[in-house]
């Protein structure tokens, strides 16, 4: 679908409440109405947050709806620095159009018992700052040449790796954020062209909220002053 006929859309689905006199939008009013439900839409289908309860993944259709969006990337990490939380630590710069991570692997490479060098990917395991001092102290639970931990700081990732290994790149995959929709710079939408009228009946829904909360502002101090 074109962006044209995208606006076109938006207008007809305002059109069918066109009986409570709704206002006319601009197109960058209805550019705007598109962007943050295409937002929201993905933000609904990557988590659970939605009428049916289903997460990325987890039917045909939630993959279809994202797979336009999902990247991959190989990054490699920056040198430790005293900006580190830890000897073992590197960051890494996620991209800046990275929104949710949807898997992560460390490439690591270490001496085996023969002094051979040994090049693998790792397990990641996502970690929280209040937790780290335990773990990193648990023989368990601390870095090893089969896991990773990561921390998040300053909109870096943050991975620490054991004393024996090093850290030779990142493996990423993640959904991107969305392209922005612009009718001026004839830009549509990114998503697959199944999303796009689902995405057009959310913006309508977005924009009808807005009006009426605008109008429920309006009428309720007007009930209140005939109550004095």
């Amino acid at each position: 679908m074109t962006i044209s006929e995208a606006h076109t859309a938006f207008k007809f689905g305002l059109d069918k409440f066109d009986s409570l006199n709704y206002p006319n939008f601009l197109p960058e009013e209805i550019d705007l109405l598109l962007n943050q439900a295409q937002d929201r839409f993905v933000k609904q289908r990557y988590g659970n947050n939605n009428n049916k309860q289903q997460s990325f993944e987890e039917t045909q259709k939630r993959t279809e709806d994202l797979k336009n969006i999902v990247k991959n990337i190989i990054i490699a990490p920056a040198a430790n620095t005293s900006e580190n939380i830890d000897n073992n630590a590197q960051f890494v710069t996620l991209p800046v159009d990275h929104w949710f991570t949807v898997q992560e692997r460390a490439e690591i490479s270490y001496l085996d018992c023969k002094e051979d060098t040994v090049t693998d990917k790792v397990y990641v395991r996502e970690v929280q700052h209040n937790d780290f001092d335990l773990l990193i102290g648990n023989p368990f639970e601390k870095p090893t040449k089969h896991k990773v931990l990561r921390l998040m700081a300053n909109g870096k990732t943050e991975l620490i790796h054991s004393s024996d290994s090093t850290i030779t790149n990142y493996h990423l995959r993640y959904i991107k954020e969305p392209v922005r929709v612009n009718l001026s710079g004839n830009q549509t939408f990114e998503l697959s062209s199944h999303t796009h009228q689902e995405i057009i009946n959310l913006a309508v829904q977005i924009a009808l909220e807005g009006i009426e909360a605008k109008r429920n502002q309006t009428f309720t101090p007007i009930i209140e002053s005939k109550q004095e």
